[in-house]
């Protein structure tokens, strides 16, 4: 709770930084239109409402795009304007010619925006000035610019702490899971709480889902920003240890229906029953200490902190054991477990 809360003020501040930015870099391109002789300086100022997106990538991506549709569409628009009459007809033939070659080069479908959207104002300006053609370029190219300036050098944003945040949150829930697990070996794998820990699966793999696209967007927004340096080892680390949680996560959704079933048999002996227990709780304790480690080096050694020292693989240790007249028959045991468990779940997917 704390930390959504503490997300939601950053989330704030960041959007009031965001239009501060792009008030001040829609006056700053109006003025450099002006001063290089535009006769529309609003296309500048146009240019960077469009542009200015949450990070500076995102920001230049979309810049340039705008840029490339705009100088298409211009060329497309400029010689043949004169000899056409503004009306539903001509635009609409103007702009299926115009958007129709940028589909076939299979371009981003932002430039066929920005093609179409320069087509139409071009053709039905150029009519009433001139200089409007020339003027669309380069404004679009001075808004363009002082858009992405303006946001690489004002406090550009970052969003590696909120993934910290998110893979933190999902961490914990996992750790959560697997002493849940335990307990539910121990206590005979009760189906009640069985389905229960399905539905905790089911929700750690959105969760799961959602760190991947936060440390996405984290890493996006490193891109640019000029002052991301200790950052990008921040990033390294947080996709290290999303790594060692991925390979938890898929180990504890593996192995709940094979248990269930086992113990459904009621061929799981005590000394098993508490040996599997024992094997459960070792390892989401070892999880747990990863992360804490890893999280307190990051928060106090900052880009210092390595990963390599806090794996310590001595902390890991097999509690069960296979028998010794089954150890032939382990590999396609194990292969013919998982490949029965895909059928029945292909089965459910029917019904």
């Amino acid at each position: 709770m704390k930390n959504n809360k503490s997300r939601q003020q950053r989330d704030l501040i960041k959007g009031i930084m965001l239009i501060v930015k792009i008030a001040l870099a829609a006056g700053v391109s109006w003025e450099v239109a002006k001063l290089l002789g535009s006769k529309h300086p609003y296309l500048a100022p146009l240019t960077v409402i469009l542009s200015m997106q949450e990070t500076v990538w995102h920001s230049a991506t979309y810049a340039f795009y705008r840029m490339i549709g705009t100088v298409f569409g211009v060329v497309v628009t400029v010689f043949i304007v004169s000899h056409l009459e503004v009306n539903g007809w001509t635009i609409g033939c103007l702009l299926l010619g115009g958007m129709l070659l940028p589909v076939i080069l299979r371009v981003h479908k932002t430039i066929v925006h920005q093609v179409a959207l320069t087509i139409l104002l071009v053709f039905v300006f150029a009519h009433q000035t001139a200089s409007y053609p020339s003027d669309r370029v380069r404004d679009t190219i001075v808004g363009a610019f002082t858009a992405i300036f303006i946001h690489m050098l004002l406090f550009p944003p970052s969003y590696v702490k909120e993934a910290g945040q998110t893979l933190n949150q999902f961490g914990f829930h996992l750790i959560q899971l697997f002493k849940r697990s335990a307990d539910w070996v121990h206590g005979h794998c009760d189906p009640l709480e069985g389905q229960a820990l399905k539905k905790d699966v089911a929700n750690l793999l959105q969760e799961l889902h959602q760190v991947q696209k936060d440390l996405q967007m984290a890493e996006k927004s490193l891109k640019l920003n000029i002052f991301s340096k200790n950052k990008q080892q921040s990033l390294k680390q947080y996709k290290h240890i999303l790594s060692l949680l991925t390979t938890g996560y898929l180990y504890i959704s593996s192995i709940l229906p094979p248990f269930h079933d086992w113990t459904k048999m009621g061929t799981m002996s005590a000394d098993e029953r508490e040996q599997w227990t024992m094997q459960l709780k070792m390892l989401g304790e070892y999880i747990g200490n990863q992360l804490h480690q890893a999280m307190e080096k990051q928060n106090y050694s900052g880009a210092s902190g390595r990963m390599t020292d806090l794996l310590d693989l001595s902390a890991l240790s097999l509690q069960i054991s296979v028998p010794s007249e089954l150890k032939w028959y382990r590999y396609p045991l194990s292969l013919y477990q998982q490949t029965a468990q895909l059928i029945q779940e292909l089965k459910m997917t029917r019904q």
